[in-house]
């Protein structure tokens, strides 16, 4: 029986080996050491002598190669792809005895052309404190002290640690309005999470029934659920693009009502850059972040540099019931663009927050501006196509799709 032959990855830098485990394919090989698979070129030695040969060969196993001595993955170009190897971070000390998460940083040095990563133990006070700093910065650069805000709240840990950050900023005496709507069994289900939330920091949380909801947005016949008009009408789509514009209209309405400009959602740092990347790989720059101008109003995203894990580790139990009420999501836009970021923040966890440094600067050099279309009864950004009006009238008549 033929040895199994040896694998190296070659760069400017040097050979290096890679260690096989049984008998895989030469994929997981490369998954296992995350050597990303379009980046190398594959060369097999033969065993008897001779050049190397470029052979596509991601599917085989080691075992396959019984004419092969080596295996020479060649990467396409002159960098290390080591430098970033997250698995070689150091643990700090940790400050108190009960740490509730964890989050990796990253510290890049040019001078050394090295990436020093660090693994933070973090308790629920540390994060408590980061959130609201990061909160607290967003609110002093774009409100005036004394303000009226509206918060879009759902019960869960986000919700938690927004109103957590906001209840601390004695020096901006706001006034908060936090406000949840109902319509889809995850939000209905949030309400008492809600009004748990809003008694611990005395505050009065104003609940938007379905029926409100669906009458925000012109519906008359309540005979239908919205969820199943959507789903009807946008099969494959995901409710909470719905979700998201019917949050937007209620909480214009309720800041309407009390005449402030200024709103906010818990969007947090990979909800931003989701929605930025799909804007991207759309031909749209980024939307404003943290703060966006619709009409007359200011959306505000304090959370935009939040990563999710640092929220969670303010309030572990109520994100826990959070993600146990939650409604599945089969739209494979949404599924992509989350697995990407996350992707990203776990390989290069310095990286994400520059990319949404990046994308703020583009939404304030390049602001989108939103029109008020007659028609639909809301702002917009550009013109919606005829199509698509079809669908979306059809669904609040509740009229079905046409033969």
């Amino acid at each position: 029986m033929a040895e199994t032959p040896s694998v190296f990855i070659v760069t400017a830098h040097g050979r290096q080996p890679l260690e096989a485990v049984g008998n895989e394919r030469l994929f997981e090989l490369l998954d296992r050491h995350h050597v990303p698979w379009s980046a190398v070129s594959i060369y097999t030695v033969p065993r008897d002598g001779g050049a190397p040969q470029l052979r596509a060969s991601l599917d085989k196993r080691l075992s396959e190669f019984n004419d092969v001595s080596d295996i020479l993955l060649y990467f396409n170009r002159n960098v290390n792809p080591f430098i970033f190897n997250v698995a070689n971070f150091v643990t700090l000390k940790q400050a108190g005895e009960h740490a509730s998460t964890e989050y990796l940083y990253q510290r890049l040095d040019n001078e050394r052309s090295a990436s020093d990563i660090f693994l933070k133990k973090m308790t629920e006070e540390e994060c408590k404190d980061v959130i609201a700093q990061r909160v607290g910065d967003v609110i002093r650069d774009n409100l005036p002290p004394g303000s009226d805000l509206v918060v879009g709240v759902s019960g869960g840990g986000d919700s938690n640690a927004l109103l957590h950050a906001l209840s601390r900023l004695d020096d901006m005496k706001l006034r908060i309005h936090p406000v949840i709507i109902k319509g889809i069994p995850d939000w209905d289900k949030g309400v008492p999470r809600a009004e748990e939330l809003c008694r611990r920091y005395g505050l009065s949380l104003t609940i938007v029934e379905d029926a409100e909801v669906q009458q925000i947005l012109g519906i008359e016949n309540h005979s239908t659920s919205l969820i199943t008009r959507f789903e009807r009408e946008f099969a494959g789509d995901d409710f909470e693009f719905l979700g998201t514009l019917l949050v937007r209209l209620a909480l214009i309405r309720h800041a309407e009502a009390l005449g402030t400009p200024y709103i906010c959602t818990g969007l947090n740092l990979e909800d931003v850059l989701c929605e930025a990347l799909f804007r991207t790989t759309n031909g749209q720059g980024p939307a404003g972040i943290p703060v966006r101008s619709i009409g007359e109003y200011r959306l505000l995203f304090p959370l935009w540099l939040c990563p999710k894990r640092i929220i969670d580790g303010c309030f572990p139990k109520q994100s826990l019931d959070n993600y146990d009420a939650r409604y599945p999501c089969f739209s494979l836009g949404r599924n992509l663009y989350y697995s990407i970021v996350y992707e990203l923040q776990s390989r290069f966890p310095a990286f994400t927050e520059q990319l949404a440094h990046g994308y703020a600067e583009q939404s304030r050099k390049n602001p989108v501006v939103y029109q008020y279309d007659e028609q639909l009864g809301f702002h917009v950004e550009r013109f919606v196509p005829f199509p698509l009006r079809q669908k979306f009238e059809r669904m609040l008549r509740d009229v079905g799709t046409p033969a």
